[in-house]
């Protein structure tokens, strides 16, 4: 077997109205089912934000009646803005896992090359009985949007930091690049 490498590619897009606004109060959220995670991220992500001279505010914390749900209808989401606004809540930072692809290819080596040659046979050959040894690669893709749900009532972001992770060595570590992501958003803002 080959051995498998780990690349992480970050990106990020700001709107007009993202770099000219002053952000100070943040709803965090870190849409994961995984409840411990949740806290965990919201809990870090509020932290470095603080020192980024914002008042981030814990989904956790200030709406902790509502729990991950796959797919939220117009109408939860509409509600959802409207009891932010009452919280005097304009900005919120959607945390997800946008995707998580894997792929198995054939490795490189020596074994799948050998077996790429065609055998020295006069009849037919048989492909199907070529065995190759195979991996697995693992990209995820995490997004963190910024949604302005005081001014606009269209459901785009206004910024987003987006990271691109094939194969990570760790996902604590993967965890801590998303973290430093979206710092940054906030860093060059």
């Amino acid at each position: 077997m080959g051995c498998s490498t780990s690349k992480t590619i970050p990106s990020q897009w700001v709107s007009a109205d993202f770099k000219n606004q002053k952000i100070d109060r943040l709803l965090v959220y870190a849409n994961t089912e995984d409840t411990n995670l949740q806290v965990e991220f919201e809990n870090k992500v509020a932290l470095s934000l603080t020192k980024q001279g914002l008042s981030p505010l814990k989904m956790h914390v200030i709406f902790p009646e509502i729990s991950y749900k796959e797919n939220r209808t117009q109408e939860e989401i509409n509600q959802f803005a409207l009891e932010c606004k009452n919280k005097n809540i304009n900005k919120v930072l959607l945390a997800s896992r946008k995707s998580m692809i894997v792929d198995t290819v054939n490795t490189k080596s020596l074994h799948n090359y050998f077996n790429t040659l065609e055998p020295l046979k006069l009849g037919k050959t048989d492909v199907n009985s070529l065995v190759y040894d195979k991996k697995e690669i693992i990209t995820y893709t995490l997004e963190a949007a910024v949604y302005d749900i005081g001014t606009t009532s269209e459901d785009k972001p206004i910024a987003t930091s987006t990271l691109k992770a094939i194969n990570p060595k760790s996902l604590d570590k993967l965890k801590e690049e998303f973290l430093d992501a979206i710092v940054l958003l906030f860093k060059n803002k």
